[in-house]
């Protein structure tokens, strides 16, 4: 059985999440990050991490966003924002992005630069502005897709 990577920003597994919740009783998400890092980087995660917990303690508190704007005028919201904020700094940090697929609150992209995989604090808060960014622009919250941790992930389960 496969066990799901959730935080791509830590490489926490739905598994350590899991326990986690059960054996800290765990009731919010800032606890699971407490416990496992899961939703401290870019947050783009913090719904999933939500679902893990409502789905062990039998609540249902994931986040809901307002009014639907379609993905095609996400995307144009996104690239603005990209355009706009988020690609001058990530010019000074040696990063580029390119997003791939915006569908419902999932953004798909895929890095590129020096330290594309790495947790340091300052590509960590670029990605979280950026997911900020983007939810703030779509008005729900967004979830940014590593595709280059998707591929690790699965380039690394190959024996």
């Amino acid at each position: 059985m496969s066990d799901p990577l959730v935080c791509r920003c830590y490489q926490v597994m739905q598994s350590e999440i899991l326990d986690a919740i059960r054996a800290g009783d765990l009731r919010a998400v800032e606890e699971v990050t407490a416990a496992t890092n899961a939703a401290g980087g870019c947050s783009s995660c913090f719904d999933d991490v939500q679902m893990l917990l409502d789905r062990v303690q039998g609540t249902n508190r994931t986040y809901r966003g307002r009014a639907e704007v379609p993905d095609a005028v996400k995307r144009g919201l996104i690239q603005d924002v990209l355009r706009d904020l988020i690609e001058p700094l990530y010019r000074l940090n040696g990063v580029q992005i390119q997003v791939l697929e915006v569908k419902g609150p999932k953004v798909s992209a895929r890095y590129a630069g020096r330290t594309v995989g790495t947790t340091l604090p300052s590509i960590l808060a670029l990605k979280w502005f950026f997911v900020k960014s983007m939810s703030d622009a779509c008005n729900e919250r967004m979830q940014l897709v590593e595709v280059n941790m998707l591929d690790r992930g699965i380039a690394e389960d190959q024996p």
